[in-house]
């Protein structure tokens, strides 16, 4: 059986960065979403927040696409603030409001959670980024409405990293 094939969005000098990919086979939610940023056509309203304009969802691709670059190959975000650790060894890319979950795998579909403790600082503080395995996925895109992230953006996450690691066990 042939693996399930997946968006690559940076082979990095340390990680392998490609988009999640559902139980389906097909179904990507984050390469439907680069892909929508990317023709400008993203219209996702969440909780009376109003959807990007064209030049917001140009902007919001083109700084995906460099953060993910920059921590492919360095193991590190361009800022400490593009970057969050929720729950369970998800972690979030943060823009705006916009959030991209990921986490990472070996890539024979095992995984292990990479969960560090908050380093707390006079702005908050951040959760440094532990030494992921090679393979790092994107699983997830929502918006962020409320302080914390709500349990069923969670849960979708990791429902979604779960039927992604099977298509590895195969």
């Amino acid at each position: 059986m042939t693996k399930v094939e997946r968006t690559v969005v940076c082979k990095g000098d340390e990680y392998e960065v490609a988009c999640a990919v559902r139980a389906d086979c097909v179904t990507s939610p984050v390469a439907e979403f680069l892909s929508a940023l990317k023709e400008q056509t993203w219209a996702v309203v969440s909780d009376g927040v109003a959807p990007l304009s064209p030049d917001e969802q140009v902007k919001a691709h083109s700084w995906l696409l460099a953060a993910i670059e920059h921590f492919a190959n360095h193991c590190e975000f361009p800022h400490v603030g593009d970057r969050n650790q929720l729950m369970q060894g998800i972690w979030e890319i943060k823009h705006w409001d916009l959030r991209v979950s990921f986490f990472d795998t070996d890539g024979e579909g095992n995984y292990s959670p990479k969960i560090t403790e908050r380093i707390h600082t006079g702005g908050g503080g951040y959760c440094p980024l532990p030494d992921f395995d090679d393979y790092v996925r994107l699983g997830t895109v929502f918006i962020k409405v409320t302080a914390k992230t709500r349990k069923h953006e969670i849960d979708s996450a990791i429902q979604v990293r779960e039927e992604d690691l099977e298509h590895d066990r195969k």
